[in-house]
């Protein structure tokens, strides 16, 4: 037998190498780079909460013990936001904590252990974990100790306060993970492989949204009821008792925190030592085939789209994306990731309603208004930005040796598949929602300007692209994400809240609504007409691999001579693509 300790090494490091799908990636990415990233994110996260909470504590002319009571809520709400971080890193690795059937092939017949591989797993996403926590409360984590400690403390009390934060930080995050990691387990003990997987991911979507409802629909801290039953408050509740603050009430939370820690580990653990060994193994029987309900619904696809769609080429590519987006959990996932944040912010303005803000649900209002173009803004950008990402990036040679159409038809039926799997469905679902809850003109009126808003957006996301959905490789790291992600969402922030208010206002009026209309329908032809356009350029050619830039052009010379005619496609009438001579 080998060395366990060198197995479990070994395998620790893949597996942390491996906390993002290395088959999507272009064989030019960097994928230290686009973790990099991800962690300039989150510190940036944590800048801006300490810039925007520190200075009015350290400036206020308020008695200390005052300043330290007004800040138990800015304490509470970088707990909480440090518990909604872990919960959305536990989701989004959700897949990675069990084997797949690859992983059970491999590991199956060689001499390691199931303990082994599943401390690996633990051991890696703990790392990730702890990463993540550090990154989100690396200022944040040096100012409020200063904040919190008292001012007879002196450096000894500070240094108290800040080993309490990290402490209570660290532990809130684990508590989250823990209780993520405790329902896959007993799910996994439970269910049979055959039907983990499909229960799974809706376990895994629902506690994506759920994560993000908790966070944005939680209320103010000056609610009495709601203080009990949340973890965020108990964890609050410990890092007062470490800082040394003697109140009782703070030590129940406290208690209540240490309770939660050893209930969910202890499920967590007793669960994954029933199953693991179990699932490893029986894994490599899980069959790929789709059962019978997925291939009703892939039959009744095939038939609405031959009924809507005339033209092969655009049937094939929406049928391709459309089965693609139902076979890929990782797809789905980053597509909800991409929903979470127009949730995020559609929960924040629908907070309003919840909390007696006077808004009326049954008439158009400014939170409802707002947060149903986020989410069709981020349902259609998350959809975009998906199809660059690959589903079988060997198997895109069967779209090369079969390109018998010009690139122009390609990029139409692409621009088809994004409306007709994230536009057409979102606008159904908000047709049907606001038509229940609002007068039927207000209600036609919303969802038209909506329908040509998304079309707009879609429009504007088609521009120079020049790929097949889920058929191109994927270069990470080419965007500076760290500083446009940021800036663009800030953009995002106050255009959508300034549409939202005009559109309010052109709603009392039915000329007010014409001209708004008009406006944004002219935008999205002349967004329209510029793709077309792009697409139409006779030296475009289907992308299927993203490379990097090169550090010297290549002439390529070996090509010259061979042939000076141009190409033809099936759409010029040829039965085959040729190249004259």
């Amino acid at each position: 037998m080998p060395d366990e300790r060198r197995q479990l090494g070994v395998l620790y490091r893949d597996f942390l190498s491996r906390m993002v799908d290395l088959e999507l990636i272009s064989p030019g990415g960097e994928m230290d780079k686009l973790l990099g990233q991800l962690v300039a994110i989150l510190a940036a996260l944590s800048l801006v909460f300490a810039v925007m909470m520190a200075p009015r504590y350290f400036t206020s002319t308020l008695p200390r013990a005052v300043l330290m009571e007004r800040a138990w809520g800015d304490e509470e709400f970088l707990i909480a936001t440090t518990m909604a971080i872990a919960g959305l890193f536990a989701v989004l690795a959700w897949n990675v904590v069990l084997p797949d059937r690859r992983e059970s092939l491999v590991l199956a017949v060689l001499p390691v252990r199931p303990r082994t591989v599943a401390l690996a797993k633990v051991a890696a996403i703990a790392t990730a974990l702890g990463i993540a926590t550090l990154a989100v409360n690396i200022f944040t984590g040096l100012a409020f100790p200063f904040v919190a400690a008292p001012a007879e403390a002196g450096m000894l009390g500070v240094a108290r306060v800040f080993a309490a934060y990290w402490i209570a930080q660290m532990l809130a995050g684990a508590m989250v993970w823990g209780g993520l990691l405790a329902v896959q387990g007993v799910l996994a003990a439970t269910l049979s492989c055959r039907l983990f997987p499909r229960i799974s991911n809706g376990v895994q979507l629902a506690a994506f949204f759920g994560t993000l409802g908790a966070y944005f629909l939680q209320p103010p801290f000056s609610t009495a009821g709601f203080r009990n039953w949340a973890p965020s408050y108990w964890f609050f509740g410990l890092f007062q008792t470490l800082s040394g603050t003697a109140v009782p009430q703070f030590r129940n939370w406290a208690a209540r925190a240490g309770w939660g820690l050893a209930a969910v580990f202890a499920v967590a653990a007793v669960s994954f030592g029933c199953s693991y060994g179990r699932h490893l193994r029986r894994m490599v029987e899980q069959s790929d085939i789709s059962p019978s309900g997925a291939r009703t619904a892939s039959r009744l696809a095939a038939w609405a789209a031959g009924k809507m769609l005339r033209r092969p080429i655009d049937r094939a590519i929406v049928l391709f994306t459309a089965r693609g987006l139902a076979r890929s959990r990782e797809h789905r996932l980053l597509v909800a990731a991409y929903a979470g944040v127009g949730l995020a912010i559609a929960l924040a303005y629908a907070k309003d309603l919840l909390y007696h803000s006077g808004a009326r649900w049954d008439r158009p209002n400014l939170p409802l208004l707002a947060a149903s173009l986020a989410l069709v803004f981020f349902a259609v950008v998350g959809t975009r930005a998906v199809f660059t990402l690959p589903i079988a990036p060997r198997g895109n040679w069967i779209f090369r040796i079969t390109a018998v159409h010009s690139p122009a038809a390609y990029f139409a039926a692409a621009r088809k598949a994004l409306f007709a799997v994230s536009v057409w469905p979102s606008m159904a679902v908000f047709a049907v929602g606001f038509a229940a809850i609002w007068p039927p003109g207000a209600a036609l009126r919303h969802v038209l300007l909506l329908a040509t808003a998304a079309c707009l957006v879609a429009e504007i996301a088609l521009h120079r692209f020049v790929k097949l959905p889920f058929a191109c490789s994927y270069l990470p790291g080419k965007a500076n994400l760290n500083v446009k992600i940021g800036i663009y969402l800030i953009l995002l922030l106050f255009l959508g809240d300034g549409a939202t208010r005009v559109e309010l206002w052109t709603l009392e009026r039915d000329s007010r609504f014409a001209v708004l209309l008009g406006i944004v329908l002219a935008w999205t032809l002349w967004a329209r007409r510029r793709t077309v356009t792009f697409a139409a350029l006779p030296h475009h050619e289907v992308q299927f691999e993203d490379l990097p830039p090169q550090p010297l052009e290549i002439i390529d010379l070996h090509k010259d001579g061979t042939g000076t005619g141009e190409r033809r496609y099936l759409d010029d009438g040829e039965a085959w693509r040729t190249l004259s001579e």
